[in-house]
């Protein structure tokens, strides 16, 4: 089949529920790579987030994909390829939206050096970076905070974020892509921006098929990823929707369902044979 790229989410797929990447799984994608296979990850995550992970990028061999997709990151050369940037106009809605729900929270990533602060700092937002990514961000005001914005992330209680959603949606007013995941952190980006569109650029990028890629995630924000990719993979812990999307659901993320993914589906697919279901 010739080269064959594998490419996971991060957190609940990757990692495990402490977001640590357990030993089993390196052990395996070192494996993987070694016998050729090409390793890189996608996150909704900065490129921060994803390169504090030494030992984990120390295997992958492509670039990598932050953002949600508005970033393909060149790890070697330590410089972004490729970036979407939110349009400056969504400023005044997420003041309107931080105003309307006094209990959410916002988080900025500013895109040309992953500098990020927060407004409304709540546990929420406290669990998004501390607890994730063991960063502590500033707290300033949202008019303060200099663009470009590569990303922002309202988070807050469950029966708050649907409302934020919605209003979100229906009044930015200009292009923008916004996901719900794990039901408390609406992810907006930039317009056209998808997990699934950046995987089609890194394959070109590559130079190879998008049929001889395999995507492995979680949540709503991978769904566009599984859909691209040649094979799409679901951990068992994964949202119900995406489950019955994919086409191999392996073991959850705190059972390493990543080793059983590289040696039911990865490998046998690196070696010409059929996948193992």
């Amino acid at each position: 089949m010739g080269k064959v790229l594998l490419i996971s989410d991060l957190d609940k797929t990757l990692l495990d529920n402490d977001a640590k990447v357990p030993q089993p799984c390196l052990d395996s994608i070192a494996t993987f790579t070694a016998q050729g296979g090409l390793f890189s990850v996608c996150t909704g995550r900065p490129t921060r987030g994803a390169l504090m992970y030494s030992e984990l990028v120390d295997l992958i061999n492509t670039p990598i994909i932050s953002y949600n997709g508005a970033c393909i990151y060149d790890t070697k050369a330590c410089h972004a390829l490729w970036q979407v940037f939110l349009p400056g106009e969504t400023e005044d809605v997420f003041c309107d939206a931080l105003e309307l729900f006094p209990r959410i929270g916002l988080a900025i990533y500013r895109g040309e050096d992953d500098l990020t602060c927060t407004i409304h700092p709540n546990e929420y937002t406290d669990e998004l970076l501390w607890k994730r990514e063991s960063y502590r961000a500033e707290t300033c005001k949202l008019q303060d905070f200099p663009k470009p914005w590569n990303k922002c992330v309202l988070t807050g209680p469950e029966e708050d974020m649907a409302k934020c959603a919605k209003f979100i949606r229906e009044n930015t007013p200009c292009p923008i892509t916004s996901v719900l995941s794990e039901k408390i952190f609406l992810e907006v980006n930039g317009p056209d921006v998808s997990k699934g569109k950046a995987l089609v650029r890194l394959s070109e990028y590559l130079q190879l098929p998008i049929e001889n890629t395999i995507a492995i995630g979680d949540s709503m924000n991978d769904k566009p990823m599984l859909q691209a990719a040649g094979i799409g993979v679901a951990v068992a812990n994964a949202i119900p929707e995406v489950q019955a999307m994919v086409n191999v659901v392996v073991d959850a993320n705190y059972e390493f369902g990543i080793c059983e993914c590289i040696e039911k589906v990865a490998l046998p697919l690196l070696r010409g044979e059929s996948i193992r279901k």
